[in-house]
């Protein structure tokens, strides 16, 4: 029976699968090898994570010693964003059997979770050392690659190991977010005449994902319009839910109940060496990081979980005002200050003449308020992009499901309005120095825009921040590739080549507008 199961997985007929295991789970709960391969199977081919995440405690219980409970465990844990547990059951991994690939590869995983590149790439080298065709850590190498804005060989070696394994199913999303796809390429053809079609008749997940993979070859043609519409047609094969009602109480429990007397007690620590870029994803954020780390004094830690971290560690359920507020308004000094010492811990540079720390997770907007209990000096940069290209770059880019507001174009501009409505207001109420750029004057003005923000950030000009391309930081986000260009200006206005799909996003976006499309923004 498990073999069936197994065998229906391969199929892509995941419902039948899903009720095999269900069964043999039922009949045979104490079987370990049933609970490693449903825990792989909803990890990897359902993506219910939450789901592999209880049968990995079930196997836990069941085998504790065993390696390859704690690599699956942490498998789970890292799907379901439980990025300090993936990390200690990693380790625990390791510990048991330091030389196993699929441990190395699992903690190197998470590494690259909480951008630790360097520890990954080691990880990597090691598990390939022990099986050079360890084929989960050739994958790793590639995205450790991209990571690092080694294009070229990333590609290099994702186009051997699809030749190798062409089935294999993260190969051809990871070619086509290191490269530019021509027209004439072979994994076009085969998308298209292979792959979309046997996916159609399936649907879900797995044809949605598809379509965006054609939708951005599509953009790399220069065919706007069909890359829009299957976009569109993607999102309706697996739309991605969102508790609508949930956030805007959220937003509004934010605004409305924190002032600047949540924030006068004086806790946590004086340091001013954090620098948040916080802000929506497509935002211009990754420019600005790329050319603040070529200053000498300046570091990143990229898009860090530290403070999310936190927030779940003080059992903060996600977007839950009543949680935050009364985080916010019951935080003791000890409290503050030990939470200050563990970001700064969590996000301690490696040189010692380092003044400045970069964080670029975006959405930390959100937990701002929770930050300035024990970081109250630490400064912000908000970092701002025409409204409508912001919004229509998200939506058309493969985000992950966090951002679910990119559902729909309606979604979109109000979660944006909400950005925006948060941003306003922790402006006004937090102690903690805010400066708002804009993409636009980054790109058209990068000398004056760039010393505005050395100068919030204390720090003296230096000529080489805009050198950026040259940047040795790692990036993971979208722009990687894009951020190691020279500076371009045809990514301002890019709105307009939708602009016939785009009127449920303008009655959102419109009193960001007064002055009419065609003008500056708010």
């Amino acid at each position: 029976m498990l073999d069936k199961a197994k065998a229906l997985a391969k199929a892509g007929r995941f419902a039948e699968a899903d009720q095999l295991f269900d069964k043999l789970v039922q009949q045979k709960p104490k079987n370990a090898v049933v609970l490693a391969e449903a825990i792989r199977f909803q990890n990897r081919y359902t993506r219910r994570f939450g789901k592999a995440l209880l049968l990995s405690e079930r196997l836990l219980t069941l085998k504790p010693k065993a390696a390859e409970s704690f690599v699956l465990s942490a498998e789970s844990s890292l799907n379901c964003q439980r990025l300090a547990q993936a990390r200690d059951h990693a380790a625990a991994a390791l510990r048991i059997a330091p030389d196993n690939p699929d441990a190395l590869f699992i903690a190197a995983a998470v590494d690259m979770a909480l951008n630790r590149h360097d520890e990954a790439l080691e990880k990597i080298e090691q598990a390939l050392r022990q099986q050079p065709d360890h084929l989960p850590s050739r994958i790793q190498l590639a995205r450790a690659l991209r990571a690092s804005g080694d294009m070229i060989r990333a590609e290099t070696l994702t186009r051997e190991l699809l030749v190798e394994h062409p089935n294999n199913a993260s190969l051809l999303p990871l070619l086509f977010s290191v490269a530019k796809i021509e027209r004439s390429d072979p994994e076009v053809e085969r998308l298209t005449d292979t792959i979309l079609p046997a996916l159609r008749k399936i649907g879900g997940q797995d044809y949605a994902d598809a379509l965006r993979l054609l939708a951005k070859a599509q953009v790399d043609f220069g065919e706007d319009e069909a890359a829009f519409l299957t976009t569109v047609e993607a999102k309706t094969a697996a739309p991605m839910k969102r508790d609508v009602d949930g956030y805007a109480a959220f937003v509004e429990a934010l605004c409305s109940q924190t002032h600047k007397q949540s924030f006068e007690d004086g806790g946590g620590d004086p340091s001013e060496r954090p620098l948040l870029i916080v802000g929506m994803p497509r935002s211009g954020s990754t420019l600005l990081e790329q050319m603040l780390t070529r200053h000498s004094k300046v570091e990143s830690v990229g898009e860090s979980p530290a403070l999310h971290l936190i927030s779940q560690s003080l059992r903060l359920r996600t977007h839950s005002g009543a949680d935050m507020i009364k985080a916010i308004r019951e935080m003791p000094a000890s409290a503050a200050n030990s939470l200050a010492q563990r970001y700064l811990g969590d996000t301690a540079p490696s040189r010692a003449e380092t003044a400045v720390v970069v964080d670029k997770s975006l959405h930390n907007f959100e937990l701002l308020g929770l930050f300035a209990k024990f970081l109250p000096r630490a400064r912000v940069i908000h970092m701002l992009r025409d409204p409508l290209d912001t919004c229509v770059s998200c939506f058309i880019q493969q985000l992950s499901p966090w951002h679910s507001y990119t559902q729909d174009l309606h979604l979109l501009g109000r979660a944006y309005m909400q950005h925006r409505q948060v941003m306003d207001h922790w402006a006004e109420v937090l102690p903690n120095p805010i400066l708002t750029l804009r993409y636009e004057d980054l790109v058209t003005e990068p000398e004056a825009t760039l010393g505005r923000a050395l100068d919030f950030a204390g720090l003296e000009w230096e000529v080489a921040c805009l050198d950026f391309q040259s940047s040795a930081n790692r990036s993971k986000t979208l722009s990687a590739h894009q951020v190691r260009q020279p500076l371009y200006a045809s990514s301002i206005r890019r709105w307009e080549r939708y602009d016939k799909f785009l009127d449920p996003l303008k009655a959102e976006l419109r009193p960001l507008y007064p002055d009419g499309w065609t003008e500056s923004y708010r």
